[in-house]
């Protein structure tokens, strides 16, 4: 077995720092009515699920420290919103330590007024409170496993490439978002938190995140992952067989294979559920728009509504994010007995992967040749050229231009969702040195992606109905709730004091 074998044994914990006794919970009424907003606040965005408290630490932080930067209070205050909304259980919540917490939320506050946008300091901030309730360490030690592995396989001579590709992991692998990959820079630094170290790591990550190598070395390390996925999954499964299982090869193929199947069968309910948050996303702002904006646009600049236009443009983004998500396929058995096979040659031949074909080099392509620039000529006709035959087709069944640029809208938006749940499925995809191959639909919808993914990323700072949730119900709820909760208690006193047995 190899060395970085045995150092990553050594540092598991075989499930032992993770065990929290769940026992039986009742909720009352206002942890019923907190998690109900919770989940319907949750569906406004597209969001993975082990994102989700970070992303409510960070909201109910933005919220709180409007009226107050006291640490104490903070924390009390973090502490019973997290628990209404069942963020934490009862025995995790014994678990946290509210000094520790107070001091983590102090040096934040104590920030805010410094070079780093104060926006950016609490999603920071919730991202290291996220961590902290997280007692799932051995996940970050197969995360640092994974970039070493990768790194073998890289040959790029760059000054920054040791951060582009932790960046890279950690974002794909790891499946952290911004703020967990900029607090995870920030601890590179050091345990001693400093306002300096904090403005480099955050200069870092937006290094990282713009460097023009982040796109390349990204779309590489995905493609390395899934077997390294799959290792991380068998050790999960089973962590105190875990050291036995990849001493034998028999044993570990036969393990392998039956947690992929598990998996697979998970990541079927994953992307069906992914689906269908989108198509009631998609809907909600789709008929607030229409009734918004789209309806009165086409009264004021035509004098009448397209019924047509409208029932399409109103019925058609839900049903094709519907349809999209049907045509995504999980890997087949040839794939994956190569995933498998994959798994554990990482285990057996460590040392040699950096000898393996397949190795990421230096770009041999010259972007300022004569055969660059013409295919980007080529690629800016064909770019024109579909979105002039949507305009051309759309114009032939009645649409206005109104009507056309909400339907565009919502196709690139739909497209580029259709192709992140997509990207879920390869998560165990594994083709043993086969290049990418493009087909026509691949050449159609690309820039349709390029126009959603653009979109989408402006859309997450202009999301009506979470700006809706945010800033006008949100506040008000959960000041109800806090009166409601003291309400409560209230009666729970004075029921032992007017009731005597």
């Amino acid at each position: 077995m190899q060395n970085i074998i045995h150092a990553l044994l050594s540092r598991l914990s075989y499930g032992d720092k993770t065990f929290i006794e769940k026992g039986e919970v009742s909720y009352g009424v206002v942890e019923t009515l907190a998690r109900v907003y919770e989940k319907a606040r949750n569906t406004m965005e597209y969001r993975a699920d082990h994102l989700v408290r970070r992303a409510a630490i960070e909201r109910i932080l933005k919220r709180s420290i409007v009226f107050d930067k006291n640490s104490e209070t903070l924390t009390k205050h973090l502490l019973t919103e997290l628990k209404w909304a069942r963020y934490l259980s009862p025995g995790e919540l014994k678990l946290v330590q509210e000094e520790k917490l107070q001091k983590v939320l102090g040096k934040y506050i104590d920030t805010l007024n410094g070079t780093v946008p104060s926006e950016w300091v609490i999603k920071i901030a919730s991202a290291e409170i996220e961590e902290m309730f997280n007692l799932n360490v051995d996940y970050r030690q197969f995360t640092f496993f994974t970039f070493q592995t990768i790194k073998q396989k890289v040959n790029i001579k760059d000054e920054n490439l040791d951060l582009l590709l932790f960046y890279a992991v950690d974002k794909i692998y790891a499946e952290s978002d911004d703020e967990q990959i900029a607090y995870h820079l920030l601890k590179l630094a050091g345990n001693e938190f400093t306002p300096q170290k904090f403005e480099e790591s955050w200069k870092l990550f937006s290094l990282a995140k713009h460097h023009k190598l982040s796109t390349r070395i990204g779309k590489y390390v995905r493609r390395q992952i899934p077997p390294l996925v799959l290792l991380r999954d068998v050790y999960f499964y089973e962590p105190g067989a875990f050291k036995n299982t990849v001493s034998d090869s028999e044993l570990f193929m036969k393990k392998a294979g039956e947690v992929l199947d598990i998996q697979l069968d998970q990541m079927s309910h994953r992307i069906n559920t992914a689906g269908w948050r989108s198509v009631v996303y998609i809907f909600l702002t789709k008929m607030l728009l229409a009734f918004v904006m789209e309806v009165p646009l086409e009264i004021l600049l035509y004098g009448t509504v397209a019924k047509m236009p409208l029932a399409i443009n109103v019925a058609f983004p839900p049903l094709l994010m519907w349809i999209s998500t049907l045509q995504i396929h999980l890997p087949r058995e040839e794939e994956k007995g190569s995933l498998v096979n994959r798994s554990w040659s990482i285990i057996e031949n460590f040392d040699s992967l950096k000898n393996e074909a397949g190795v990421l080099t230096e770009s041999s392509s010259q972007k300022a040749g004569v055969t660059y620039w013409t295919f980007s000529v080529l690629y800016a006709v064909t770019f024109l050229g579909i979105f002039a035959l949507i305009v051309f087709l759309l114009n032939k069944i009645g649409f206005t231009p109104t009507s056309m640029l909400i339907f565009i809208f919502f196709l690139t938006i739909i497209a580029f969702f259709a192709y992140r749940i997509g990207q879920i499925a390869k998560i165990y995809s594994w083709k043993d040195g086969e290049k990418d191959t493009t087909s026509i639909i691949d050449i159609v919808s690309l820039p349709i992606l390029t126009i959603g993914s653009r979109l989408s990323r402006g859309l997450t700072k202009l999301n009506f109905l979470a700006f809706t949730f945010d800033f006008i119900l949100e506040a008000p709820f959960k000041l109800i709730l806090n009166l409601l909760d003291s309400w409560v208690a209230f009666l729970s006193v004075k029921k032992e004091e007017e009731i005597i047995e």
